[in-house]
Order: C-alpha cells, then sequence, then structure tokens
C-alpha cells in the first residue's frame, strides 16, 4: 500500500472519529441573538424535591402571587384575590402514558412511559420523562412579557376542570379527554389552560388564553424546566440537552459541554424542547409564524423557552412526550420526526434502520437483523471490494520496482514521482485503485453507523447470552479495568479488534517501516474508539471485517 492510500485510510478514520465536530460545521446553527442558558432533562425517574428546596419554591410562589414577578420600580393593584385553593395532583391514564400534573401552576408533574420501562428488570419502574428542577420548577410554565414587566403562572394556584376531585382521568383508544386549568393572579390577570389528551399515541394539544392584563403584553413563552442531570456523564455517542427545528435547520446544543446559554430568533422555530438520546419533550406552536427561543441555565435547571409574539389571542401548541420512534413521532406531526438526528447521512441512514426493522420482523432478533442486513450491504459493495483487492495485489506486485526506485532517486523527489507515475502507466496500475472503492463506500458505512447509534429499535433489545441490550455496551462479568465504564469483560470490541489485526496481516505489505507501524496500530485506535459504544454498532464492524476478511482471503486464493 502506498503513501496515498494510506493517507486516505487514516483520512476514513479521523472522519468517523471527528464525526460530530464535522456535523457542527455541515449544519451550522442559525445566528444566535444573545447568550441565555437552558436545558431540560427527559429520561429520568425523579421528580420531587428536598423538603429545603420545597421551602424555597414555597417562599417563591408567595412572591410571584403577591408581585406577579414585575420589576421593583412598576407599581402593583392592591390584593383582592379570594383565599387560594388546596393542591391537587391530577392524574390522566392513556394506554402510552401515565402522567400527573399538579393544580399549581397547571404544570406537568410526572409524565411515564407504559411500553418503556427504566431497565430490563421485571421490576423496573416505568421511564420518566419529568425532572423537578433544584426549586421544584416544572414544565409548562406560562409566562406574559411586556416592555419592562413579566407575569408567570408558575405558583398560580389553579381551579381544575375536567376530572371528578380525586380520580384520575383515563382516555381510552380512540377517545379524548380534556383537563382545564382556571386561575387569576392578584393583579387581576386571568389564565387558562386547556390540556386535550388523545386515546393513543403521544400528543398533546395545549391552549392557553390570559385575559384582563394591567399592562399592555407583547409576547407569551411556554417553557419546559428540569433538573439538570448532574450525575449523568457525557460520551462520544450520548444525546443530552436542548433541540429546535428552525425553518429546515435542526438545532442540537449539548446541555454536558454548556458554558453560556443562546437565543434564535425571531424565525420560523417550528417547534423546540429537550431530549436524549432516544426520548423527546417538544412545544410546536399552532398558527405562529415568528418566534423566539431561549436556552438557560439558573442553579441547576435546565429550560426551553419558546416565546411567541402576542397581541392577547388565545395561542395553541402540539406537545410531543414520548419515544424518537418514526411513525409515533409522524403521528403527531411530521416536523417532529427531525427529532431523529442522523445528520448529513440521514438519507441513507433512514432507509438502513427501515430494512433494519423489517429484518426483525423476519428474525425476531435485532442482532441477527444487523448481521443479516451487514451482509447485505457488503453483497452490494462486493463488486468494488473485488476491485480494491486487485488494486492492492497489483500494488503488491510492483513493490519490488518501486523500492529499487525508492533507493535510485532517494536524493531527488520530483524524479522519483515522476518515475513512479511511469511504472504505473507502464503496468496500468492505478495507485488510488484501492482507496476510491473504499472512499464510495464510506457514506453507505457512516449512515448505517449512525442509523445504529440512535435508533430506538435498539434500546433495550437482547442478542444473545451476556448481550442483553444492543443500545448499551456488552460487558462479560464485572471485572474492573481502566477507561472500560461500565466494568466488565467487552467481549464484542475485543473480538472487532482481533478481526481487524488478521486483515492488516492479510493486507499486502509495505516496505516503508513507517506505514507498516502505522497500519498496526490501526486495530488498537478502533478498539479504544468502540470500547464504549453500544452493541450493536460493534457488532456491525466486527461482521462487517470478518466478512471483509473472508473477502480477501477468496480473492487471494482465487486470483493470487
Amino acid at each position: 500500500m502506498d503513501n496515498k492510500s494510506l493517507l486516505a485510510i487514516v483520512l476514513c478514520i479521523l472522519i468517523l472519529i471527528g464525526y460530530q465536530s464535522l456535523i457542527s460545521y455541515l449544519y451550522p446553527p442559525p445566528d444566535p441573538l444573545q447568550p441565555q442558558t437552558q436545558q431540560p432533562i427527559v429520561g429520568s425517574e425523579s421528580a420531587t424535591p428536598s423538603d429545603q428546596q420545597a421551602q424555597l419554591l414555597a417562599e417563591r410562589r408567595q412572591t410571584v402571587i403577591e408581585q406577579g414577578e414585575q420589576t421593583p420600580d412598576i407599581p402593583q393593584p392592591a390584593s383582592t384575590a379570594p383565599s387560594a385553593p388546596v393542591e391537587q395532583d391530577i392524574i390522566v391514564e392513556t394506554d402510552a402514558y401515565i402522567a400527573v400534573f399538579t393544580s399549581t401552576g397547571g404544570r406537568l408533574k410526572s409524565f411515564r412511559l407504559k411500553q418503556y420501562p427504566v431497565t430490563l428488570r421485571p421490576d423496573s419502574p416505568l421511564l420518566e420523562i419529568v425532572t423537578a428542577g433544584t426549586y421544584g420548577e416544572l414544565p409548562f410554565v406560562l409566562d406574559v412579557s411586556g416592555k419592562e414587566i413579566t407575569i408567570s403562572d408558575a405558583a398560580l394556584p389553579y381551579v381544575v376542570e375536567g376530572v371528578t376531585a380525586g380520580e384520575p382521568l383515563f382516555v381510552p383508544a380512540g377517545d379524548h379527554g380534556e383537563l382545564v386549568f382556571r386561575g387569576s393572579l392578584a393583579n387581576g390577570a386571568s389564565f387558562t389552560k386547556t390540556f386535550t389528551f388523545s386515546g393513543e399515541g403521544y400528543g398533546i394539544e395545549l391552549t392557553v388564553a390570559v385575559t384582563q392584563l394591567p399592562f399592555t403584553a407583547s409576547a407569551l413563552s411556554l417553557s419546559w424546566l428540569e433538573g439538570s442531570r448532574s450525575e449523568g456523564k457525557s460520551t462520544y455517542y450520548d444525546v443530552y440537552g436542548p433541540v429546535a427545528l428552525i425553518g429546515r435547520t435542526f438545532e442540537y446544543e449539548n446541555a454536558w459541554d454548556w458554558e453560556a446559554g443562546d437565543a434564535y430568533g425571531p424565525g420560523d422555530i417550528r417547534w423546540a424542547g429537550f431530549t436524549n438520546s432516544y426520548f423527546l419533550a417538544g412545544m410546536m406552536p399552532r398558527d405562529v409564524e415568528t418566534a423566539q427561543l431561549f436556552f438557560r441555565d439558573e442553579d441547576g435547571t435546565l429550560e426551553t423557552r419558546l416565546s411567541t409574539p402576542w397581541s392577547g389571542q388565545a395561542v395553541s401548541y402540539t406537545l410531543y412526550l414520548g419515544p424518537k420512534d418514526t411513525t409515533a413521532l409522524n403521528a403527531v406531526d411530521p416536523a417532529f420526526d427531525r427529532a431523529i438526528d442522523f445528520g448529513w447521512s440521514h438519507f441513507i441512514a433512514r432507509p438502513l434502520v427501515s430494512l433494519l426493522r423489517l429484518l426483525y420482523g423476519l428474525t425476531g432478533n435485532y442482532g441477527i437483523a444487523i448481521i443479516v442486513l451487514t451482509v447485505l450491504v457488503k453483497l452490494v459493495f462486493f463488486p468494488l471490494s473485488n476491485k480494491s483487492f486487485k488494486s492492492m495485489s497489483a500494488m503488491k506486485k510492483l513493490q519490488p520496482q518501486m523500492e529499487r526506485l525508492r533507493e535510485q532517486y532517494k536524493d531527488d523527489k520530483q524524479k522519483l514521482n515522476q518515475e513512479m507515475m511511469e511504472l504505473y502507466k507502464r503496468y496500468q496500475v492505478n495507485p488510488l485503485g484501492g482507496c476510491i472503492p473504499m472512499i464510495v463506500q464510506l457514506p453507505v458505512f457512516i449512515g448505517l453507523y449512525q442509523g445504529l447509534l440512535y435508533a430506538i429499535e435498539l434500546r433495550q433489545a437482547p442478542f444473545f447470552g451476556w448481550i442483553e441490550d444492543l443500545s448499551q455496551p456488552d460487558r462479560l462479568g464485572a471485572l474492573a479495568i481502566p477507561f472500560v465504564d461500565p466494568p466488565g469483560i467487552p467481549v464484542l470490541t475485543l473480538l472487532m479488534g482481533g478481526s481487524m489485526v488478521i486483515q492488516q496481516m492479510m493486507m499486502p505489505t509495505t516496505g516503508d517501516p513507517i506505514q507498516q507501524k502505522m497500519m498496526l496500530l490501526m486495530p488498537v485506535i478502533f478498539t479504544v474508539m468502540f470500547i464504549n459504544f453500544p452493541a450493536g454498532l460493534v457488532l456491525y464492524w466486527l461482521i462487517n471485517n470478518v466478512l471483509s476478511v473472508a473477502q480477501q482471503h477468496w480473492y487471494t486464493r482465487t486470483y493470487g
């Protein structure tokens, strides 16, 4: 293998390792207006603040009710509000989820997904979408803003309509249910929130109305708030942070690397919310042409605030709280489907993931489906791979003559290059012939790589034996090994590294000792890079390597 072929291979490796950085250049975010911060959390298990936090929240609530969260220099009307209703929790249940709302603020207190347990254990709790903020902050807070004043319903004691006190609201499939929250602040502002639930899927319709304001308002905002996942660990493949679809641009902020906030708009903000690798909490304004989006982090509470221009009319939203599953997202609104972000390779990744689902329907096992899919992709590129092997074989035969030329013209690089090109021309050998087929296949490899990385179909999907979840790193036992988290022996990854060693041993050797050392390092680099990757992705790469070794062995025996 010559220098150019080696350079192309190393470049392919760097593309894989630096893939996330590449996407940030290919898909630049809209121009930010000003720094702000925010982030909510999806997929946690607790929504209950501590006693100290609850006390601080109660004090903040009282301030909101008495002052309306207005600036100190704005005069406040005297409080004539009646005594506040007793806070109550309202349970809404469908075939897909169990939601709990609190009458204080008309906010979402809990949202558990029935079809998605936290772990594979039989006694595992259901996955919780909501996590309370540092001081008990919860999603779906409503703010109304004027020139120098903002009021919020975060602590407003609502009266609830549409459900009998103490009884849950069950919405069967094919039916709809409704919760109405009505309340007034001490300054006379009247708030109404109407949630409409479908018995099927993960979509919720929300309509908000504010009347009798003591000032002229210009913007209305809806926020998703959650406590930051302080115990979380950032990994190469994890997704965790605020997210939005702005026009045709998918915008994502990594919460773990956040140091400052951002603001976007005014513009065509289709929806905004918070996401992790497999679940989405999204808010989509209806009949709004322009909006602003703010991400901020305050005392460990992450916020996505969607602000729309407002002149007193009711505003409607479509909410999505559920898995990043193509069918489920499209059933609520096709725009939510963009939450499944495969980057620039989406036009390759999406069909491959669809094919993976089809193969699962035939095999009943996603591990086997990955193996079959890898075989099919390998068959498609079989002719190109043979051309690559043919070119490498031809280059191998020319190695003795190339070494003589290097020795003869070691002090004249220009003459050496001329003689090399003449040698290639004489024997009709393309020095890049072994690399071009690989570059052609690279987009498909990346598309499949990206698809397997973020496909919710692999979440908690077992393969066999110790591999009980293809979306998690494979581990056998619990042996503590440096840089291996969680602990255990990464059997699939070690097998993958071993297959790359065999593959390198079968490749034509080069007389350049530096190139030889670099090629020997490739299995080590890939093994380290994949050691904490999901088992499904490692399985794909392992099978691809095994098939490449088999094809190279067959070609060598057949054509020499």
